[in-house]
């Protein structure tokens, strides 16, 4: 089972899941173009992986999970650079609002997580996936069981492989769904 759970926990990594909800956005929401799509992933979503790969190749974090809490703060503020230098070029280019409120919804949460994770280590993985699966299944046809499968087997994941507790698992879930109804309700 355990392997079954890596497996999980790979794949639902928070920049896999960046990637895929940004690029959900024009099939979610019709204004939204593809270079606005493209600027938000590079920004928020590989921009910070490749920077996370590159720290993991050099020995700066011991795994791309980040497990190691002291090792998060670098990884978590070029993140931060990231987003905001993807904010300033979205507005430049003047992108439509919900690809805006997502990517600054999704900085929001990467705040939330970054301040927590200081003093005590809550799960990224469960935060992200909680906010992908109400932004991208909820609303579809058994989405909300869907949505529920899906945060219930990563949570699982991360408890079975020993990165987190039942109650760092809870708490991610809990603030992704804060920063979700968020975003929803501002739109």
């Amino acid at each position: 089972m355990e392997k079954y759970a890596k497996v999980i926990s790979d794949i639902t990594s928070p920049p896999h899941i960046v990637i895929l909800v940004l690029l959900s956005t024009p099939l979610r929401h019709l204004n939204v173009a593809w270079p606005e799509t493209l600027v938000s992933t590079l920004f928020v979503g590989l921009i910070p992986w490749a920077a996370l790969i590159w720290m993991r190749v050099r020995g700066r974090v011991t795994d791309l999970h980040v497990t190691q809490r002291h090792q998060r703060w670098p990884i978590l503020l070029i993140t931060l650079i990231s987003i905001l230098g993807g904010v300033g070029v979205l507005l430049a280019i003047s992108a439509p609002a919900q690809i805006l409120a997502e990517v600054l919804f999704m900085l929001v949460g990467l705040v939330i997580v970054g301040v927590v994770n200081l003093v005590w280590k809550l799960s990224v993985h469960a935060a992200l996936i909680t906010f992908a699966a109400l932004h991208c299944l909820a609303f579809l046809p058994g989405g909300v069981q869907m949505t529920v499968a899906l945060i219930a087997l990563v949570g699982w994941a991360r408890i079975r492989i020993g990165h987190h507790t039942p109650t760092q698992v809870a708490a991610g879930t809990l603030v992704g769904v804060l920063v979700s109804l968020g975003d929803l309700l501002s739109m």
